[in-house]
């Protein structure tokens, strides 16, 4: 009898996994990292795989990895070819990663990026802004030097915003700053005023912003889902909150226009309780607010009721997304940003990917990036990143296309519900 040996993906290919996941079908990027890892090895390098050897290598079933090594092939990150055989008649077909770990991680970040910026035409057609880009010939700008690129944050600096400082532009050709904002709409509108080139913004902000004849379009989601909830403690609402129900007749704080007010809106109105509550607005701190007997419930972030847990509260809290498939904040540019500086907006997108895969893989090491900049201390700023990690990162979008993918149906139904909520408009 003969025997086969077949290397499989270990814990030491989790990085190169992620890291070709930002930009493709996550089996995919496991058939990717097998077949750049088999050509990296000392014992197979060279050797070309089978589908028998890939199946085994992946653990997936025949039919999808032959369907996933059809696409690698025609994308030219693997070559097909025929492996020996002493059998009689046709020798079987083979594959073989096209270049080392390197150079293939570049091409895929590459074809995300140019992916992604085509997204973002088509989306925004689906609003309304009809724009012709090349992602491959960029005539307004030199490929000789370095593109600056200003970022316009949604806050200070955070755990939340760890993947961007994680990221290397210098080697994409970007030089990135970044700029705090207090708040989606801020930063929405320093990308109006043309202060930023990119903007880090809530998506019904952006929606709102859009309606009120701003002409910007979502580059791509940062985080897939969005991260408002409302939440109270047990000693406010005398009591546990268990859903949304529990908020009849209740006095609901939250501030007017801003991201979370708008889905705090949104959320009411979905679950027809809207009617049934009474509607504080917030002139400061929700949380204040909360805590004083100034309200029963608040809209705020996640991280919100994770700081009162900290602070000893008994915290009850409902997510908007749970709830309701709401998009998480996008990085928004002009539309004449994407138009005439694609080559800049490739840059950063596959820098972005970089900085994503590190926090991915190593939360420490990513909230060391931010150097100081943030309020908290690293732990706290850890943690609020491993929990959005956790619960705003997936999907079925990611798993099938990559980071940061968002379709145009979802902004559609995203802008309906606005509208039929009564929100969409400023």
């Amino acid at each position: 009898m003969q025997v086969r040996e077949f290397p499989v993906l270990g814990d030491e290919d989790e990085r190169t996994v992620e890291a070709f996941a930002m930009g493709f079908d996550r089996e995919a990027a496991r058939v990717l990292a097998y077949l750049v890892g088999r050509e990296g090895s000392d014992r197979f390098s060279g050797e070309v795989a089978s589908r028998l050897a890939v199946r085994v290598g992946v653990d997936s079933g025949r039919g999808r990895v032959s369907d996933v090594l059809s696409t690698l092939t025609d994308l030219g990150l693997v070559e097909e070819t025929t492996v020996d055989s002493e059998a009689p008649g046709r020798p079987p077909k083979g594959w073989r990663a096209s270049a080392d770990c390197d150079q293939t991680l570049a091409r895929v970040r590459r074809l995300h990026a140019e992916a992604l910026l085509e997204q973002a035409a088509t989306v925004a057609a689906t609003l309304g802004d009809n724009i012709d880009i090349d992602v491959d010939v960029d005539p307004t700008e030199s490929t000789e030097h370095t593109h600056p690129i200003e970022v316009g944050l949604n806050w200070n600096p955070n755990g939340l915003h760890a993947p961007l400082f994680a990221s290397t532009y210098a080697d994409h050709g970007v030089d990135v700053t970044f700029t705090g904002c207090r708040g989606s709409r801020a930063a929405l509108s320093a990308v109006a005023d043309g202060d930023v080139d990119i903007g880090l913004t809530g998506a019904a902000t952006l929606l709102r912003g859009h309606a009120a004849g701003h002409e910007l379009v979502p580059l791509a989601l940062y985080y897939q889902r969005a991260m408002v909830v409302l939440y109270t403690t047990r000693s406010a609402f005398d009591g546990p909150l268990r859903s949304i129900e529990d908020v009849r007749g209740r006095r609901v704080i939250m501030p007017d226009g801003s991201e979370t007010g708008t889905l705090g809106r949104l959320f009411l109105s979905q679950a027809g309780v809207v009617d049934d509550v009474t509607v504080v607005p917030a002139k400061g701190e929700e949380r204040t607010a909360l805590l004083n007997g100034g309200a029963d419930v608040a809209t705020g972030v996640f991280t919100d009721p994770l700081e009162l847990e900290a602070e000893g509260h008994d915290v009850d809290s409902v997510l908007v997304a749970d709830q309701f498939p709401v998009p998480g904040p996008a990085l928004v540019v002009r539309r004449e940003t994407l138009r005439d500086r694609p080559a800049a907006l490739r840059g950063f997108l596959q820098g972005t990917m970089g900085g994503w895969t590190d926090a991915t893989v190593d939360p420490e090491a990513a909230v060391k990036a931010l150097d100081g900049r943030a309020d908290d201390s690293p732990a706290a700023e850890q943690y609020k990143l491993e929990q959005a990690l956790d619960r705003f990162t997936g999907g079925d979008a990611v798993e099938k296309h990559g980071w940061g993918w968002h379709s145009q149906e979802t902004w559609q139904r995203f802008r309906v519900a606005l509208g039929q909520a009564g929100v969409l408009e400023p």
